[in-house]
C-alpha cells in the first residue's frame, strides 16, 4: 500500500508557475516574454547561472508558455491540459533529461532519432536537458547537427551551472541567458512572505541572516527556512534559535569586531573571539566572514552606501557607513590586506583561536593616519581658493612683469623644481658698479629706512606671511626713490616661488606704502652658494630619483626639490 507524503517542502510547494513569479531574474523572463510575443523564439536556449537561481524552473515555465492551448503566450494559463501535464511532469511532449545520468553518446543518438517524430498533442516537442555540461564529448558531437538544424516542431532548452565546460560549437548554436545571484533584500522579502503564508512570524533581521547564508540561491534559502520551521515549536521564530540551529554568525558581531579594531580596543576583541569560540561556530569560517566584512566596508567607503557592489541589507549598509565615517580608505585597505596575508596561516594553524587573536591584535598596531588623497584634495582646494582671490584682486600685469628684479632660477621652482644648488648659483649678484650707482641714488636716512621697513614688514605679514618671513631672514640694504633693495642670507625654493607668484601684489603694496619706490630688488652675495656635493654620482642619483613618478608628483604638489639621497 502506497502512502502519500503529507508535507511538501517549501521549494516544491512554492515553485514559480509563471514568469512573474520568478524572483530576481526579470532581465531573462522579460526577454523570453518579448520573444514569444514577437514570434522570435530560438530553437535552442541555454540557461546558465549559480545553483538555485531558477534555471530549470524558468525552462518549465517557458515550455508551458510555448505549448499552452492558448499559445504560444507570454504567460501560461496553468489551467489547460498541457500546462497541468508539464507542471506535474507527465507531458508526453516535454522531456526533462538529467545530463549527468544520460551523458553517453548512445542516449543522445536515441534522442536524435526521436526528434523526427511529431509531438503527440502539443505544438512543440521540447527537450529540457539539465546540467548539460555533463555530456561527454562524443554525446555533444552527436547532438551538433540536430541542434543546428532541428525540425520546426523541436525546441531544446539547456541548463547548466558550468557553461565553460560546454564546447564552443554547442554554445554558438544556442541563445544564452545568464541568471545571476539573487540580491539579499529580494530573498529576505520572499522568506517573510512565505513564513506569513505558513502561519509563522519572522523578523527582518532573522530573514536577512537566512538570506545571507543562502548566498544568492532562492532554493537554498527555502531549504534553510524549512529547517528553521521544523525546529520551531511556536509561531514566533526566535532570532537566536536561527543562529544556533544553522550555526551562523550574527552580523552585529562582525561590526563589533571592526568597531573594536578602529577604537584599538584589544580587550573587546579577545572577548568577541571567546564568544564566537564558545558558541561552537567554526572559527575559520568566522575569519572568512571577517574578510568579506572588511571588503564590504572598503567598497562602501569608496563607492558609497548605495552601491550595488555589496550584497547586504539596508540596515547593514547604514551601520557600515557610520562605522567607517571617521577612517580613511588607505587605513581600511591596510586592515584588509593584513587579514588576507594571514589567511593561509589561519587555515593551516592547529591553534586557530590563538592565531586569530594574534592577527586581530596585530591590526591594532596599524595607525589610522591621514589619507594622502585627502591631503592632496585639501591642497588642491587651497590652491583653487588662492587663485580665486588672485583673480578678484586683478593685479597690474605690466607692473608684475617688469618691476621685480629676481634671478631666472628663483622663478624656476614653480615650473621646473631645480636642485637647491642651481637656485643659489643663479640668483643675480650685482656688480660693484651697479652697487655704487644705487648708493648714489636719492635715499632716505638710515633710521627712517629701518623704521619704515619694519612697519612695511608688519603690513606684509598680515597678507603674505611666507614672503614676510623670507624678508625677515635677510636684511634691508637701501631704499631709494625707485627701489627697495633686500639682501637674502638664506631662502628655500618654495619661498622664492611664492615671491614670484605674488610679485605683482607685493610691488603694488610697496608702491602704496613707500610712494615712488615701487619695486623690490633681491640682492645675493657670492658666498651664499651652497657647497657642491662631494659624491660624483649624486647628479646621476638625483636624476634617477626625479624620474620616479612618485617623487615627481611629490615635488610638483609640494613645490619641493631633491636635497639629498640616502
Amino acid at each position: 500500500m502506497a502512502y502519500k507524503m503529507a508535507y511538501k517542502v517549501l521549494a516544491l510547494k512554492y515553485r514559480p508557475q509563471t514568469f512573474k513569479d520568478v524572483i530576481g531574474q526579470q532581465h531573462v523572463t522579460t526577454t523570453l516574454q518579448n520573444a514569444i510575443a514577437a514570434n522570435r523564439v530560438a530553437h535552442a536556449i541555454l540557461f546558465t547561472g549559480p545553483r538555485g537561481t531558477g534555471k530549470t524552473t524558468t525552462a518549465r515555465i517557458f515550455a508551458k508558455a510555448m505549448n499552452c492551448e492558448k499559445g504560444p503566450v507570454s504567460e501560461p494559463c496553468n489551467k489547460c491540459t498541457s500546462c497541468k501535464e508539464i507542471t506535474s511532469g507527465n507531458s508526453a511532449d516535454v522531456f526533462e533529461i538529467d545530463g549527468a545520468s544520460n551523458n553517453q553518446v548512445d542516449q543522445i543518438r536515441d534522442l536524435r532519432e526521436n526528434v523526427a517524430y511529431l509531438p503527440a498533442s502539443s505544438k512543440y516537442k521540447i527537450y529540457i536537458i539539465d546540467e548539460v555540461h555533463m555530456l561527454s564529448n562524443a554525446a555533444f558531437n552527436a547532438l551538433l547537427k540536430t541542434l543546428e538544424e532541428p525540425p520546426e516542431h523541436i525546441l531544446f532548452i539547456f541548463a547548466t551551472t558550468e557553461p565553460h565546460k560546454i564546447p564552443a560549437t554547442i554554445l554558438s548554436r544556442c541563445q544564452r541567458h545568464n541568471l545571476g545571484r539573487i540580491p539579499i533584500n529580494e530573498i529576505s522579502e520572499n522568506i517573510k512572505n512565505l513564513c506569513d503564508k505558513e502561519g509563522y512570524s519572522i523578523s527582518e533581521k532573522s530573514a536577512n541572516v537566512i538570506a545571507a547564508e543562502a548566498d544568492g540561491s532562492i532554493r537554498d534559502s527555502l531549504s534553510l527556512t524549512d529547517r528553521i520551521l521544523s525546529a520551531t515549536s511556536t509561531n514566533e521564530i526566535n532570532h537566536n534559535a536561527i543562529l544556533e540551529n544553522l550555526g551562523l554568525l550574527d552580523m552585529s558581531m562582525l561590526f563589533e569586531v571592526s568597531d573594536a579594531i578602529i577604537k584599538t580596543d584589544g580587550a573587546k576583541l579577545i572577548e568577541i573571539i571567546d564568544k564566537v569560540n564558545d558558541s561552537g561556530l567554526d572559527l575559520k569560517k568566522f575569519y572568512s566572514n571577517l574578510i568579506k566584512h572588511f571588503r564590504n566596508l572598503i567598497v562602501i567607503k569608496i563607492c558609497g552606501k548605495n552601491t550595488d557592489s555589496v550584497d547586504i541589507s539596508d540596515y547593514e549598509r547604514e551601520t557600515a557607513d557610520k562605522t567607517i565615517s571617521k577612517v580613511s580608505k588607505s587605513y581600511l585597505t591596510w586592515l584588509l590586506n593584513s587579514l588576507l596575508n594571514e589567511e593561509t596561516m589561519i587555515k593551516f594553524s592547529s591553534h586557530t583561536k590563538t592565531a586569530i587573536e594574534m592577527v586581530l591584535l596585530k591590526l591594532l598596531q596599524i595607525r589610522k593616519g591621514v589619507d594622502i588623497d585627502e591631503i592632496i584634495s585639501k591642497i588642491d582646494l587651497l590652491g583653487t581658493k588662492l587663485n580665486t582671490i588672485k583673480d578678484k584682486k586683478k593685479p597690474d600685469n605690466s607692473s608684475s612683469d617688469n618691476d621685480v628684479s629676481i634671478s631666472e632660477s628663483a622663478a624656476a621652482p614653480a615650473k621646473t623644481n631645480p636642485a637647491p644648488e642651481s637656485v643659489n648659483e643663479s640668483i643675480t649678484t650685482f656688480p660693484e658698479s651697479r652697487s655704487q650707482s644705487l648708493s648714489e641714488s636719492k635715499s632716505l636716512s638710515k633710521p627712517d629706512k629701518e623704521k619704515n621697513w619694519d612697519e612695511f614688514l608688519k603690513l606684509l605679514e598680515d597678507k603674505y606671511p611666507v614672503i614676510a618671513a623670507l624678508f625677515k631672514k635677510g636684511s634691508l640694504k637701501n631704499i631709494t626713490d625707485r627701489e627697495v633693495h633686500v639682501e637674502l642670507n638664506s631662502y628655500t625654493p618654495f619661498e622664492i616661488s611664492r615671491f614670484e607668484q605674488k610679485k605683482g601684489e607685493i610691488n603694488k603694496l610697496c608702491k602704496n606704502y613707500f610712494g615712488s619706490a615701487g619695486k623690490i630688488t633681491i640682492l645675493s652675495e657670492p658666498d651664499l652658494k651652497q657647497e657642491q656635493p662631494k659624491d660624483k654620482s649624486f647628479a646621476e642619483k638625483k636624476q634617477g630619483a626625479m624620474n620616479r613618478p612618485l617623487v615627481a608628483d611629490t615635488m610638483r604638489i609640494f613645490n619641493g626639490v631633491v636635497v639629498d639621497i640616502k
